[in-house]
């Protein structure tokens, strides 16, 4: 096909006019039908949590107060996305069902075994209901508490204040999930406490891709001195249980969110072994030695062939990292060491309900299914990712 009649694919207006009326709708139109129900799927949920906003009067321009814009702005963010995304990959489609395709790139190829596996789409489904639930959480909040006071009240109040007139209360159509000792809702809590969880592990673990991953790529391309020292220091913090080693650096350096993050952001450098051992094969390959001798800087070669090459490895156990930093941080709440009361945290939720496991059963039940089902999603996403990312499936 000529450069002259690629440039003629493009959206026609018809197309562009139904992907503006509704996200998906374009792609229904010309039978891609499982394309346009991920983008109806979008919208609905997005739209839901408008209503939702609505109906409790919690959209920042109806609320007239600053507690509410973040959550507010990324719903519209999110809605112009979905907008965005349907048109762009209406068009990407469109290109390609034009075009003849002899070979698939390795993405391509990852996408499509990744868009075939149940548990990934399982696993990737509760992360983003939880992450969903983690942004909006103003609008999730029920506000019980508040009934009849005049004045605004902060929208993280409502899991923080106590109650003592509903003291344990049990699951009801007020309280869902039922109260605590202090009388402060349990389904606030569990919701402003995704923020915590999810909010430290995805930074942690971050952290921890970052620092592992600058190490292990350093020491695998560049060997020698550097490998060994880089290897050694990481063997004398991994002989260390970590664990143990966060609860010495917590109870030396107090602190809030921003301390947990740091401690476990760089204890947790295990992924540098992992993409060393990468990086040590593909450095031997082909095209790296010929980039080699055609004079290509080394810094490039690191950028554009190696990283690009290695970083499959590095997402499959990020993935799983989120959900391990996860577990930490609830221990670590559930000890006494991590996020500081009254922050709603579902670690020192089951620390305050072991005291009342046959009086208030749903103060432990609750938090502890948060945090197995949070976990359990990313760790089956991250066995789907190591299956759909493997070069040698077909």
């Amino acid at each position: 096909m000529t450069k002259k009649k690629r440039k003629r694919l493009w959206l026609a207006p018809q197309d562009v006019l139904l992907s503006l009326l509704l996200p998906g709708l374009g792609h229904l139109v010309r039978g891609w039908w499982e394309k346009s129900l991920v983008f109806f799927g979008a919208l609905a949920v997005f739209g839901t949590t408008m209503g939702l906003a609505v109906a409790k009067h919690r959209l920042a321009w109806f609320a007239g107060t600053s507690d509410y814009w973040f959550s507010s702005l990324m719903l519209l963010l999110l809605l112009a996305v979905v907008w965005a995304l349907a048109l762009l990959d209406l068009n990407r489609s469109i290109k390609a069902h034009a075009e003849k395709q002899y070979s698939l790139g390795y993405w391509t190829l990852a996408t499509r075994r990744f868009g075939r596996d149940a548990k990934g789409i399982l696993g990737l489904l509760i992360i983003l209901l939880t992450v969903h639930v983690a942004v909006f959480a103003p609008f999730f909040s029920s506000g019980h508490n508040f009934e009849g006071v005049t004045g605004y009240v902060k929208p993280i109040q409502h899991a923080i204040k106590m109650n003592l007139r509903d003291f344990q209360g049990a699951p009801s159509g007020e309280h869902p999930l039922g109260t605590d000792n202090f009388g402060r809702d349990v389904l606030d809590r569990i919701v402003y406490g995704s923020r915590v969880a999810l909010g430290i592990g995805v930074v942690a673990t971050l952290l921890n891709m970052l620092l592992g991953g600058f190490l292990g790529l350093i020491g695998g391309y560049f060997r020698g001195t550097s490998d060994a020292v880089i290897m050694r220091v990481l063997e004398v913090i991994n002989s260390i249980p970590f664990l143990v080693l966060v609860l010495l650096v917590r109870g030396l350096w107090s602190g809030g969110v921003l301390s947990l993050m740091l401690t476990l952001g760089i204890f947790g450098l295990q992924p540098a072994r992992i993409i060393r051992s990468e990086v040590l094969s593909v450095r031997e390959s082909d095209y790296v030695s010929a980039a080699k001798a055609i004079g290509v800087p080394t810094w490039r070669i690191i950028l554009k062939y190696v990283l690009p090459n290695s970083i499959a490895s590095l997402m499959v156990v990020t993935t799983m990292s989120i959900g391990v930093n996860i577990i930490v941080v609830a221990g670590l709440s559930f000890l006494g060491y991590g996020v500081p009361p009254p922050t709603p945290s579902w670690g020192a939720m089951l620390q305050e309900a072991q005291e009342y496991m046959r009086t208030a059963w749903w103060m432990a039940v609750y938090p502890g299914l948060a945090i197995m089902i949070t976990v359990f999603g990313f760790n089956i996403l991250g066995d789907s990712l190591r299956d759909v990312l493997d070069p040698r499936l077909k």
